[in-house]
């Protein structure tokens, strides 16, 4: 049976939580299920504070979204899964701070409430506010700084500090003569409070994004209280260790896809030296050559490129050198025509390659020839390091 602690908590926070599911999920069923699942847990050991609530909220709604668009990702095979988030968990959260400073904020009494709004959220000068609600303008700063303090949840600095109500003075911008601004600018304590404090003055005067928060319908917290008798949630998987595993999944499919691409290349080209040495064509002549260097290595040696006509009038490039397969990467193909962009000709797997020239491109006396160890990133563009280069000549 659910404890009258649990039940108090739902009617404190059980709006705020709905409200910022519903924000976040856009769909009452999922948010009414995230309200089920928070107060579950709660109930079994975790805190009931309404920040906490909030807080393992924004965490599991985070969850939800990622697990969503990954499914989506899957279901049109996007292969590009990572391991970061793909959604914004930091949005999440912030909503919940404003979900939880606008419920602070509406339990103030009416008048504290109505200063620190028109104050704050409509920028109304200090001046006409007090003249407004017949206020000296001492009294009403020393209001709008008890209401700030009525919303804060942080721990004021110790004995010996400055004091918390001077720190809330500076942050809402009143002139504070207690000579306590060289401390504060030394004080790791103090200085943390302030900045709390002035976050939360922010946190106000960003209030009018926020919406109306929503109240639970009748029946939910009789799904809630049979929620908690049924004990604790099962365990939710961090959506990072499953963004990670699916990380590692899509490189492994990636990995078979590049093997079964080697095997098949090593195919066709054992079938193509078979088909050479039994048709026995005579080698076309080289209308232009060009001498390969490792630009890594001062200069080696890294074998030849030439440009060669066959009988049809159709041009290809050979290239012979010291080249083999890569486990991890692929040895690219690049031409550069004389004031062009580098086009790629392919892979490079064996110590002699030949490759057709696409139509179009002319390639002749001053062309670039590189060879470049590109990594499996899916990068159409030249990007690995350069292991061969040379030009033709005539």
């Amino acid at each position: 049976m659910a404890e009258p602690s649990v039940e108090e908590a739902y009617r404190e926070s059980g709006a705020l939580v709905l409200t910022l599911a519903l924000r976040a999920l856009g769909s009452v069923e999922d948010a009414e299920d995230v309200v089920r699942r928070v107060f579950a847990s709660a109930a079994a050991g975790g805190s009931l504070e309404p920040r906490d609530l909030l807080h393992d909220a924004a965490d599991r709604i985070t969850g939800d979204l990622e697990r969503r668009v990954r499914s989506k990702l899957s279901t049109l095979d996007d292969e590009r899964v990572v391991s970061e988030g793909l959604t914004d968990d930091r949005a999440v959260v912030a909503e919940a701070d404003r979900i939880l400073v606008r419920a602070s904020l509406d339990r103030l009494p009416a008048e504290d409430r109505e200063a620190l709004e028109r104050a704050l959220i409509h920028g109304v000068p200090r001046y006409e506010l007090a003249l407004a609600t017949g206020l000296s303008e001492e009294e009403l700063e020393v209001r709008l700084r008890d209401a700030l303090l009525a919303l804060w949840h942080g721990t004021p600095p110790g004995e010996g500090h400055t004091s918390v109500q001077g720190l809330a003075s500076r942050a809402l911008g009143i002139r504070v003569a207690d000579g306590g601004q060289q401390h504060i600018a030394g004080c790791t304590e103090c200085r943390a409070a302030w900045r709390s404090l002035n976050d939360l003055v922010g946190a106000v005067t960003r209030l009018p994004a926020a919406g109306p928060v929503v109240p639970p319908r009748a029946g939910l917290w009789d799904e809630v209280r049979r929620a908690v008798d049924a004990g604790p949630p099962e365990d939710e998987s961090d959506w990072r260790d499953e963004a990670r595993d699916d990380a590692r999944r899509a490189q492994r499919r990636r990995m078979l896809v590049m093997a079964a691409a080697v095997v098949a290349a090593s195919v066709f080209a054992g079938l193509a030296v078979v088909l050479s040495q039994v048709l026995a064509e005579p080698e076309p002549a080289a209308i232009a050559r060009a001498s390969l260097e490792d630009p890594r290595s001062a200069g080696v040696d890294a074998g030849t490129a030439r440009l060669v006509e066959a009988a049809d009038g159709s041009q290809a490039i050979v290239v012979d050198g010291p080249y083999a397969e890569y486990p991890d990467a692929n040895l690219e193909l690049w031409v550069t025509p004389t004031g062009g962009e580098p086009v790629s000709l392919g892979q490079v797997s064996s110590g002699h390659y030949e490759v057709a020239l696409p139509p179009g491109l002319e390639v002749g006396s001053g062309t670039v020839v590189e060879i470049s160890r590109e990594p499996w990133d899916g990068d159409q563009d030249p990007s690995g390091d350069v292991i061969a280069r040379g030009a033709f000549g005539g």
